[in-house]
């Protein structure tokens, strides 16, 4: 059995998924290949079994991404589907949380090359303090927060970045210091374990701890969050952090290039591979 397992030329930063996945698919009698999506070397048409591990840099290409996720699928599987990935890459997919009634970080999104007023705005929606990011974004890249002091700041930033880019306004959570961004992580059917991310915005380098205790409020939340895509997809993530009411609603649902934290559980790795597998072989096995 061959997978080819999807990664950039170059990392914005080191996959702490990437080695244990390659060493448990090998361990499994499975031919693994990392490679790069945009390596014009590489033939995607052939049809080898496809799955997205550390794309990283798709944001800053995203329709030349999006095309190749659509050329990959046409030659054999290929996972997660690029109707999913295409709905997910776009940040407007909290908004349609919310339109089903999912708790997600209240949002607006500006249109690229709108004239919004920051202070108009943030009086519409009752936001004091702010952030501002890209809709089409990972990790810390455009991403700032501003003060209810700095309005003029925050109006420099949208229209700097929003001349070339749909961007999002969200209240700033204060959770996100103590409590911390979770991320649930969601495999075939399941949710196997949870970590803790500190604040990241720009500039600023990820730190992650765990596992952690599910609770009952946040394991709900998840799975709603994810249940549309649920019978199609192999793994998701969703991070999430209590609101200004306390309660956690969801700020990314990751479903293209998620950081897995396999070292935080040996268990969703091997669950990984084995439903991989069982993918593959089914693919193979309808022709």
């Amino acid at each position: 059995m061959r997978i080819r397992v999807a990664t950039c030329l170059t990392l914005p930063e080191p996959d702490p998924d990437e080695e244990l996945l390659l060493a448990a698919l090998a361990e499994a009698g499975v031919s693994v290949e990392l490679a790069a999506w945009e390596d014009p070397s590489v033939d995607w048409d052939a049809p080898v079994p496809a799955v997205i591990r550390s794309t990283w840099n798709y944001t800053r290409h995203p329709d030349a991404f999006l095309a190749w996720c659509e050329r990959v699928a046409r030659a054999g599987l290929f996972i997660n589907p690029p109707d999913v990935v295409r709905e997910n890459a776009h940040k407007r997919y909290l908004l349609d949380l919310a339109a089903r009634g999912v708790a997600a970080v209240p949002t607006a999104l500006v249109e690229r090359a709108s004239a919004v007023s920051i202070d108009a705005l943030c009086r519409e929606r009752g936001f004091e303090r702010i952030v501002i990011k890209p809709a089409i974004g990972a990790g810390s890249w455009g991403a700032r927060v501003f003060d209810a002091s700095d309005r003029a700041a925050a109006d420099a930033h949208l229209a700097e970045w929003g001349a070339r880019a749909d961007m999002l306004v969200q209240p700033y959570l204060p959770s996100v210091e103590g409590y911390g961004e979770r991320s649930l992580i969601w495999i075939d059917g399941a949710i196997t374990h949870a970590i803790r991310k500190s604040r990241r915005l720009a500039g600023d380098e990820e730190s992650v701890s765990g596992p952690f205790e599910i609770s009952d409020a946040e394991r709900a939340l998840a799975l709603a969050a994810i249940e549309p895509f649920a019978s199609r997809i192999l793994y998701g993530r969703v991070d999430m952090a209590p609101g200004l009411d306390g309660r956690p609603c969801v700020m990314e649902l990751e479903l293209i290039e998620p950081s897995l934290f396999f070292a935080y559980s040996r268990a969703a790795l091997d669950r990984y591979v084995t439903a991989l597998i069982r993918r593959v072989r089914a693919a193979s096995a309808s022709g």
